[in-house]
């Protein structure tokens, strides 16, 4: 963005994303994705209020990000380090699917990870699918094919239980659905 380089010293940490919220002629910002996220999950209830439940699903946001900088470094390899960094990518991505089904089990509601409500957790495992599904083919073309093979049932079943909350399916219909990538015949 043209206005990028003179407005970079102005924010906190000169990163983006920002959240910037005004009241009463105050300005609070806020920078850093995950913080952003674990914010507003708080302000709209998606958060527990008991402080090891939320730790738990903190957690799980901060396991799914570890995932990026191996996701990167496997797209950037050298030929001759190729071959690790897809390993190496592969068995992170493995442990994590693992994890998420592993929870998943432990919960008697099948329809979230955790409890019986839409939480930070449930969000943030859509969003973490979704990226890996979708969005990152303009990266990796096969990146879908990578991914998909290893989800399980329930983990499909809860990402298309995700896109049917009544609280999220208006703003969710708007862009692709994970629906059609998921229950295609490619798949």
């Amino acid at each position: 963005h043209p206005e990028w380089p003179a407005e970079k010293a102005n924010q906190p940490f000169e990163r983006l994303p920002v959240l910037v919220e005004r009241s009463n002629g105050d300005e609070w910002i806020l920078c850093e994705s995950l913080t952003i996220e674990r914010y507003l999950a708080r302000v709209f209830g998606f958060m527990p209020t008991d402080l090891k439940q939320a730790a738990l699903q903190e957690q799980m946001a901060d396991q799914q990000a570890d995932l990026a900088p191996a996701f990167m470094a496997q797209l950037m390899a050298t030929d001759d380090m190729k071959s690790k960094q897809i390993d190496e990518f592969n068995t992170l991505l493995d442990r994590i699917v693992k994890e998420h089904g592993r929870i998943l089990s432990r919960n008697s509601s099948k329809q979230h990870l955790f409890g019986d409500q839409l939480s930070y957790a449930d969000i943030s495992l859509y969003a973490f699918y979704k990226v890996y599904i979708v969005y990152l083919k303009i990266y990796q073309s096969n990146i879908d094919e990578i991914v998909k093979p290893k989800l399980t049932p329930e983990i499909i079943n809860l990402i298309l239980s995700i896109e049917k909350e009544p609280l999220l399916a208006p703003h969710l219909s708007k862009c692709d659905s994970m629906a059609a990538v998921l229950t295609s015949k490619a798949f």
